[in-house]
């Protein structure tokens, strides 16, 4: 009876335990396990968030090409529109925009009643004089996007009108430049300029610092759709770092509070006790390109045996710790285009085999590389492979890959040159293939790399042709509708499957990495490291 008794008094510990553990946001159990602390701190107005950017000749996100300073200059420049975590446009500072029907006149309306921080209105001399900035600077970032504009007016107050050279969708591209102040900026580039968004300029130090409070004139304060909320966080400091190898000292000695890391060993961070990761998936895409002038890669029963045999998943635990996307198709897999099918994870030394068998190759004269006959000429799987030595998960990437292929019956020789040097050797097509990758546009437009048309001066480096592909990249090109785009997607992935243009890998994860003081939902993705900052705030205990 007392042994029964004394087991009903454990098991009733262990329930009121086992609710407490699983009705609480965070449990901090200390070195005397018979003090547990629960955190379940809410969102408070105070505290300071320190980062890092290099410093810009002007404040004037449309003059300069560093991306660290582009990255800070989200907290203070509103665009148009921005893309979101799905890669689809949503307003900003405009309403609404289309093309005028059977033209490439483009009308875009803005939001009424948006003002800058010093109380100016925003109007449509600002997108005119933002997109005059553009046109006339020599650094400018955003200069591509008025690539194919012919001419741009404003109409009115809230109406600006700009002529394309034709109507296509990446011409919605043009709405993500950030808006500047035309009232301030025109009269002095060199101005400590007002801003539209969540935080502005309090105070600026040349070549020291510049610190920034939150704006009670952001223009998406009260708006439900934005979550529009005023920002926690009452003061950030931006320090100025020309050295970008010195991001990573300064966080690590405790300078900076917030690291944007597209290294892909970002996760030795995660070894700092104060620190937390928040990664998402970026738009650098890492794959093998080929170039068709070499016979082998021709074959589309070859490219599949290469996909095949080639330990993809493997790569991306030995080498990347697990942090990349697997994927067999170039479109981002957050994306309002990507079709959802999962990618093929598993590689097969078997199935791979078969398919060179099957196409006819084989080994005739015991030398453990594969050949045919092919049009009266002896066909031989040997080709060398070029990468960039500055590039260390590549170079090892590509040991794995040569050791890969040449368990099926390939020979395949590395060559390991420098980054300017792989450059001419694409350029010029003095390769076979090459272990590279793209830093894709948001605007997730393929045919720069897969139309048969840039082949000759434009980015179709490989020399791929395919008529499917080509008709299928036009009509997405060209579609300013949404339904059509995605069914011309749908299609271009469907022939990436089946063809293999060239061997996808992956998508590459990046992190923001920040100070266990810094709390909230902290939701970075491929466009905007710092997506929904004005949710983020300090913990009382450590402002």
């Amino acid at each position: 009876m007392r042994l029964r008794k004394r087991f009903y008094l454990v098991f009733v510990a262990i329930l009121v335990l086992s609710l407490v553990l699983t009705s609480c946001d965070s449990i901090d159990i200390s070195e005397d396990s018979s003090q547990v602390t629960i955190e379940n701190e809410k969102p408070s107005a105070g505290g300071t968030l320190t980062m890092g950017s290099v410093e810009p000749k002007e404040l004037n996100p449309l003059t300069v090409n560093s991306k660290s300073f582009l990255d800070a200059s989200r907290l203070m420049f509103e665009p148009l529109a921005e893309y979101d975590g799905t890669l689809k446009l949503v307003p900003v500072i405009a309403q609404q925009w289309s093309f005028d029907q059977g033209t490439s006149k483009f009308t875009i309306n803005l939001k009424n009643d948006l003002y800058w921080s010093d109380g100016g209105k925003i109007t449509s001399s600002d997108v005119v004089f933002s997109l005059d900035t553009i046109k006339t600077s020599e650094t400018s970032a955003f200069k591509d996007k008025l690539e194919h504009v012919y001419s741009y007016k404003a109409e009115s107050e809230n109406t600006i009108t700009i002529v394309f050279d034709q109507a296509y969708a990446n011409a919605l591209d043009i709405l993500t430049i950030p808006i500047i102040p035309e009232h301030v900026l025109k009269l002095n580039p060199n101005a400590v300029p007002p801003v539209s968004g969540p935080y502005k300029i309090s105070n600026y130090e040349k070549l020291k610092q510049m610190e920034l409070v939150p704006n009670d004139k952001w223009i998406r304060l009260g708006s439900v759709e934005a979550n529009g909320t005023k920002p926690y966080i009452e003061r950030i400091s931006i320090q100025f770092i020309n050295d970008l190898d010195a991001f990573s000292t300064a966080f690590q000695a405790k300078e900076l509070d917030v690291l944007h890391t597209q290294s892909y060993d970002w996760e030795k961070y995660s070894e700092l006790k104060d620190v937390k990761t928040y990664k998402y998936t970026s738009l650098y895409y890492d794959f093998i390109g080929f170039n068709y002038n070499n016979s082998i890669f021709q074959d589309k029963a070859v490219r599949k045996a290469m996909l095949t045999a080639i330990n993809r998943r493997g790569i991306i635990d030995k080498y990347l710790l697990g942090n990349a996307v697997l994927t067999d198709v170039p479109v981002h897999p957050d994306s309002w285009l990507y079709d959802g099918k999962a990618a093929n994870s598993s590689s097969s030394k078997v199935n791979a085999t078969n398919l060179l068998e099957q196409a006819g190759f084989e080994d005739a004269n015991n030398d453990k590389i594969l050949e045919r006959k092919y049009d009266d000429l002896l066909q031989t799987l040997k080709f060398t492979l070029l990468t960039n030595s500055e590039n260390e998960f590549r170079v090892k990437a590509a040991e794995e890959i040569k050791k890969n292929l040449e368990e099926v019956g390939f020979s395949v020789d590395l060559k390991i040159v420098t980054f300017e040097e792989m450059k001419t050797a694409i350029a010029t097509k003095q390769f076979d293939a090459v272990l590279t990758g793209y830093n894709l546009s948001p605007n997730q437009d393929l045919s720069f790399a897969f139309h048969s048309s840039q082949i000759v001066g434009g980015g179709n480096f490989m020399s791929y042709s395919n008529l499917d592909m080509d008709n299928n990249l036009y009509q997405a090109y060209i579609s300013t509708n949404d339904n059509t785009r995605k069914e011309m997607y749908a299609k271009i992935q469907e022939t990436f499957r089946e063809e293999v243009p060239c061997i996808s890998l992956f998508f590459r994860d990046s992190a923001v990495v920040v100070r266990d003081k810094v709390k909230g939902e902290i939701s970075p993705d491929a466009t905007n490291p710092y997506r929904g900052i004005q949710g983020w705030f300090i913990s009382k205990d450590k402002r």
